[in-house]
């Protein structure tokens, strides 16, 4: 479950989600439909961390209202913060999913296209559990259409 996000606060393509592989309002992953539009980005940081607010991860939240587990991008990625996301993975994705560890994106420099984004329920229960904090990060405001998908 993730927090209420309040009014926007950074554009859309800049601030603390700059890390992230995908911004608001493009599509996370295909088919390029508008319900697999972006509308929300929080970011999954660990309270067990040795740096405070660390983040590990993205939760994406797409124009249907399904929530998206994610890792950040490669550059930013920690060894550490790959196994807390990873925990967080196999606790949270939905039944019917046997995944519990994110895939490699490259193997010997080469693209595995393994997918990268998974489907997830975070409960507020599991907060705790999980050691993480779910924090608002950027959001598509609701009074505005999205974009055309296809554009």
């Amino acid at each position: 479950m993730a927090p209420v996000v309040p009014a926007m606060q950074q554009p859309l393509d800049t601030g603390p989600c700059l890390d992230s592989p995908r911004p608001v309002p493009r599509v996370l992953q295909p088919p390029v439909e508008r319900n697999m539009q972006i509308v929300r980005i929080d970011r999954v940081e660990s309270t067990a961390s040795l740096m405070p607010g660390e983040t590990i991860g993205f939760l994406y939240t797409l124009a249907d209202g399904t929530t998206w587990l994610g890792q950040r991008m490669p550059q930013y990625q920690s060894g550490a913060a790959a196994a807390s996301v990873n925990q967080v993975l196999s606790m949270t994705h939905m039944p019917g999913q046997n995944i519990s560890v994110f895939p490699p994106q490259m193997n010997h420099g080469v693209a595995t296209k393994y997918e990268q984004f998974f489907r997830v329920q975070i409960s507020a229960g599991a907060l705790s559990t999980l050691r993480i904090q779910v924090v608002p990060c950027v959001a598509w405001p609701a009074n505005r259409p999205l974009p055309d998908p296809n554009m």
